[in-house]
């Protein structure tokens, strides 16, 4: 391990790593009009890409192997190979990501911060800005479409109050799904609820008005 290597492992806090102790380490597909597979597994001293070529059978290389490039943070930085094939399959934005990490040690921190700290961060960004950060990557895509996100969403915005009933249809179809349900659609699933279960009709200020 280079002088170098050595200092840039001991600039990243254990608190960063995962159950594997990597820094980065996930899966995902090929932009398209790629199939293939790839992992980047990234510890404080090694890079490892992995690819799987996903070929149709009738072609004449459909059987090759996965195969993956193992560098240090040095050699990765003059593997050209890597770097090219991380573009074709990942996308220049991580090509780039992923140079900043090995050369300044730079990290994106809040990939790495609890769910709920995450929410409460994109809870201060509009509606629309939501949507465009879903848009970003797999993770931020998980946040911005979940039930925790979109539930704190419908209790800032929607005048419907939360009910034992509401609960339940969230249950089935997805805070977010209600979110942008109309009033009148809202009553009327409701409705079909209370009468599926056979409990009470469900009032709500709508009709009283």
């Amino acid at each position: 391990m280079t002088t170098n290597s050595v200092k840039m492992a001991k600039h990243f806090s254990p608190v960063w790593l995962n159950e594997h102790h990597a820094l980065v380490d996930y899966t995902d597909t090929a932009k398209a009009p790629s199939k293939d597979f790839f992992h980047v597994f990234v510890t404080p001293n090694q890079f490892i890409f992995r690819v799987w070529k996903i070929v149709p059978p009738t072609r004449a290389d459909s059987h090759t192997p996965p195969y993956e490039y193992k560098d240090t943070f040095e050699e990765f930085k003059e593997d050209s190979a890597c770097q090219s094939d991380i573009e074709r399959l990942a996308g220049a934005p991580t090509l780039n990501f992923l140079l900043a990490l090995v050369e300044e040690g730079k990290l994106d921190f809040i990939c790495r911060m609890p769910r709920s700290v995450q929410i409460q961060i994109i809870l201060n960004l509009d509606l629309e800005d939501i949507q465009r950060l879903g848009r970003t990557c797999r993770m931020f895509r998980e946040v911005c479409d979940s039930c925790d996100l979109w539930k704190m969403i419908y209790h800032r915005y929607s005048e419907t109050p939360i009910t034992p009933e509401l609960e339940q249809l969230a249950l089935e179809r997805g805070w977010r799904r209600l979110f942008f349900t109309n009033k009148l659609q809202l009553q009327m699933q409701l409705r079909r609820l209370q009468k599926h279960d056979g409990s009470h009709a469900f009032v709500t200020e709508m009709e009283t008005a």
